[in-house]
């Protein structure tokens, strides 16, 4: 068995072109995301039936007022170093660490004087002492070893293996001991703090550079050049994926937000896991042939068709299983949710497809575009949000995110379309198989579940889900067979690369 893992670990960093890179380099982030995903899941299981929708929503408050700081005030340095065409980019890395420990003091500073502010607007004093805690996290992690950035750069995934896994089962243990001991909220606090610590100290466990305080204004103006436009990418990524939550625990209550969050976690966990895989592995390997249209085009044309392929139907049978999986994992205090993580599943199958295009544009020099077409989703959003979340209560607010979603795929099309040279319809045409054998899975398991079984219980839950696979298999199999559309043979194709 050792001698397995051994032959296994070797040609998953055994190297090669980029692309053989790339590939074993999205085998290491699918199982970073996957392993996170699970231990994440897992405690948000065990301490759903320890703690409160109310608790959750408390930790919700700060975690948005933290996550605002952060995003308003996003650097983009190690995007700028990622993109950057040489391979050593160690001259710029002192003066990277000095700014992100200044950013980071400076979150902690605001994050502590406006906590009784915060919690005035969210209409929850209790969210005070929690957003004062939380705002250190950062200041944490800025002085975390600056060279973690070449763990991208350098597709050396199995080293972001170690330090992302390792802070979330440090997260587990310490959130898990404390919920039993003292059921609180300050458990959900104490595991987020402690994560950051020991990604902090892995950080130079990993790594032999040493950062000194050094700093370079014209290293500092070249990499803010490129990052300015991710920082206003960044406040507009905020606004429109985090400006729903601030909106929901600012127009109902802080239950409300821990019931939307939790339903976003579970309808949005694997095509939110499948997406950061192909965004954390796409960018710097993009980058590496952003000069060779050829090459970024198939590049992209493998990234659309493995992540449609698997998101689509995942996102279709969270969909589907919803009402049986809820009362099961969750408990019945948790069934307002169902009906948000419906449709919550609709938006994490866009996305699964809508997180191949940062990757074209910023590994091209077009941080603009992405800043762009935000901006017009956050427009969406503060136009629509407030009738429907009246109309609709938190289903409405769903549905407004994936309303804002949908709108700019043309625009998307367009100019990635135009980045790759690949027609508009050649891009379509990857995604509409796995979309229509996805919509017609979901269709039979719910009339399955809604006219055959009865009752909710785990046995219907598994029955479900193995037919929900079986049916989107034998479909695409047909389409395979049929349009010669590639299923089976992606598997083979990320076997050889392997």
């Amino acid at each position: 068995m050792i001698e397995l893992f051994r032959t296994v670990y070797e040609r998953l960093t055994a190297g090669g072109s980029t692309t053989e890179q790339a590939i074993q380099s999205g085998i290491w982030v699918a199982g970073i995301n996957v392993t996170d995903r699970i231990l994440q899941l897992l405690k948000v299981v065990i301490l759903a039936r320890l703690l409160s929708p109310e608790a959750f929503g408390l930790l919700g408050i700060a975690l948005l007022s933290i996550a605002a700081l952060r995003q308003f005030s996003k650097l983009g340095f190690d995007e700028a170093l990622i993109q950057h065409e040489d391979d050593d980019v160690d001259a710029y890395l002192n003066t990277a660490w000095v700014m992100k420990i200044i950013r980071g003091l400076g979150i902690a500073v605001v994050a502590f004087l406006a906590a009784p502010y915060l919690a005035v607007f969210f209409s929850e004093a209790q969210a005070e002492p929690l957003i004062r805690v939380v705002g250190i996290s950062p200041l944490i992690l800025s002085l975390q070893n600056p060279a973690v950035m070449y763990f991208q750069k350098n597709l050396n995934f199995h080293k972001e293996f170690v330090y992302q896994v390792g802070g979330r089962v440090v997260d587990l243990i310490v959130a898990l001991v404390i919920a039993l001991v003292f059921r609180s909220v300050w458990a959900l606090v104490a595991g987020i703090i402690a994560m950051n610590f020991m990604k902090f100290m892995v950080s130079y466990s990993i790594h032999k550079y040493r950062p000194s305080i050094e700093f370079d204004l014209t290293y500092g103006e070249e990499m803010f050049g490129f990052g300015k436009w991710l920082f206003v990418s960044a406040i507009l990524v905020f606004l429109y994926g985090q400006g729903d939550d601030i909106f929901v625990g600012w127009f109902f209550a802080a239950s409300s937000l821990g019931v939307y969050q939790l339903a976003y976690r579970f309808s949005n966990a694997p095509a939110t896991e499948i997406t950061h895989v192909i965004s954390r592995v796409a960018f710097p390997a993009l980058s590496k042939v952003q000069s060779d249209t050829a090459k970024l085009r198939e590049g992209f044309r493998r990234a659309v068709q493995i992540s449609t392929t698997v998101a689509f139907p995942i996102a279709a049978g969270i969909a589907a299983v919803a009402p049986q999986f809820v009362p099961i994992a969750l408990g019945n205090q948790w069934q307002s949710a169902i009906p948000v993580m419906q449709v919550l599943a609709v938006w994490g199958g866009i996305r699964a497809f809508g997180a191949n295009v940062g990757p074209i544009y910023k590994s091209t020099g077009h941080p603009d575009i992405e800043a762009r077409i935000q901006a017009l989703k956050v427009i969406i959003i503060a136009i629509i949000i407030y009738p429907t979340a009246q109309q609709f209560g938190v289903v409405g607010v769903a549905s407004t995110i994936v309303l804002s979603s949908f709108i700019p795929l043309p625009i998307h099309l367009y100019y990635v379309s135009s980045i790759t040279q690949e027609p508009a319809i050649d891009i379509l045409k990857l995604i509409v198989y796995p979309l229509v054998s996805s919509i017609a899975m979901a269709g039979c398991v719910v009339g399955i579940e809604t006219y055959v079984l009865t009752g909710t219980n785990i046995l219907n839950l598994i029955f479900l889900i193995i037919l929900g696979i079986i049916t989107y298999f034998v479909l695409m199999i047909i389409f395979e067979y049929i349009f010669g559309v590639e299923f089976t043979q992606l598997y083979s194709i990320v076997k050889q690369r392997v």
